[in-house]
């Protein structure tokens, strides 16, 4: 009796295996991860004791032809390189661009190649330099951007709307944590509006055209990558772009997977990177 059982347990496990293992994607292996880092400061050049209060991971992705942009909120409890509890913005601080890479890669099980840093006022000349932005923004967003820059500039928005933005208007609508609801969970989704907005401006620009561009504003860059890292970067990145790859946006926590906690006295992100991990890793998997 129990031989039969066994027997059709094998049998069923023959019929069914083939059909669910082609339902399961197999690990992306095309994938290609660098981070950009920024300083939300206002002064002139990059400090090397600020902090990072914008952590981007970006994925460019082969296989699914795809340009993934995952934002680290910067209030995030994260693991230091010396496994003490710490702010994912003060990674840089302390730690410089091997500790911020090497905590990244531990928590989110990716291999990063390399990281930019660039500081906030450095981000205006690359918009610029891209012809500007177009965005839509909300009442809350247009009252904010109007409060910073005072109403002091002559492409400030009329309104809500869809809005075209030159570097300092679209700075300060990156900057601003006071619309409302969302905090900084809002203001990392409108660096993400913007990074995808110039991503999308570098189609109609040829690779020669885009080194131009990359030439132009790299003196207000930090980078761990050698010269030729950063042609290839440049080189894959514009083979997505010019085969019209998608872009896609994820932020780190997501919904339900973080609670409110302190960190050295300061409010902070008690996330759940196991769960956020496999997360993001199923969106790597699933095209």
């Amino acid at each position: 009796m129990i031989k039969r059982i066994i027997s059709c347990l094998l049998l069923l496990v023959l019929l069914v295996s083939p059909a669910a293992l082609s339902e399961v994607d197999e690990a992306n292996t095309q994938l290609t991860h660098y981070l950009l880092l920024g300083q939300d400061g206002y002064a002139e050049d990059i400090v090397e004791d600020a902090r990072t209060d914008t952590i981007v991971l970006v994925s460019l992705d082969e296989k699914y032809n795809r340009v993934i942009i995952t934002s680290v909120l910067r209030d995030s409890r994260i693991k230091n390189p010396k496994g003490n509890d710490t702010m994912a913005n003060l990674l840089y601080r302390y730690h410089g661009f091997d500790g911020v890479i090497s905590s990244i890669e531990r928590e989110l099980d990716v291999e990063i190649e390399g990281a930019v840093l660039i500081n906030f006022e450095h981000v205006k000349p690359v918009i610029d330099a891209l012809g500007g932005v177009d965005i839509e923004i909300t009442e809350a967003e247009y009252v904010a951007i109007k409060s910073i820059l005072m109403g002091r500039d002559p492409n400030m928005p009329k309104g809500p709307g869809m809005t075209h933005m030159t570097g300092r208007i679209a700075l300060a609508y990156m900057r601003t944590r006071a619309t409302g609801s969302g905090g900084d969970f809002s203001r990392t989704q409108r660096q993400r509006k913007v990074v995808s907005e110039l991503f999308d401006k570098c189609r109609e620009l040829s690779l020669v055209e885009l080194v131009g561009v990359y030439n132009q504003v790299s003196s207000g860059m930090k980078m761990s990558l050698s010269a030729m890292d950063i042609l290839g970067a440049i080189s894959k990145g514009y083979g997505l772009i010019s085969r019209d790859a998608d872009f896609v946006e994820f932020s780190i926590p997501q919904e339900g997977t973080y609670s409110y906690g302190t960190v050295s006295d300061s409010s902070a992100l008690m996330v759940n990177w196991k769960s956020n991990r496999t997360k993001l890793h199923e969106l790597f998997n699933t095209p």
